[in-house]
């Protein structure tokens, strides 16, 4: 009888230990996961900027390419209002 204690009490030695390994898993794997919805929002933020870059980019090319076909046309001899110059 007291060697079915001793074993029952060591299996339950075995399991607390068991069970205290597995929470610190949990908690790990919880802490993981948390970081990684912390950068995803981190990327979601950048992403606004990232378009409104493009979004700026965009607007300064239109611009630039505006301004060449003019200078363009200039120098072809149509002068600033696309008429020949007089």
């Amino acid at each position: 009888m007291q060697g079915a204690i001793k074993d029952l009490q060591d299996a339950m030695v075995v399991m607390a230990h068991l069970e205290k390994r597995q929470t610190e898993i949990l908690k790990a794997h919880a802490d993981l996961l948390n970081s990684h919805v912390d950068l995803l929002n981190s990327h979601d933020e950048h992403l606004g900027e990232i378009e409104e870059f493009h979004r700026r980019t965009d607007q300064n090319l239109a611009e630039i390419t505006d301004k060449l076909n003019g200078l363009i046309g200039y120098v072809a001899g149509q002068g600033p209002t696309g008429a020949p110059p007089q």
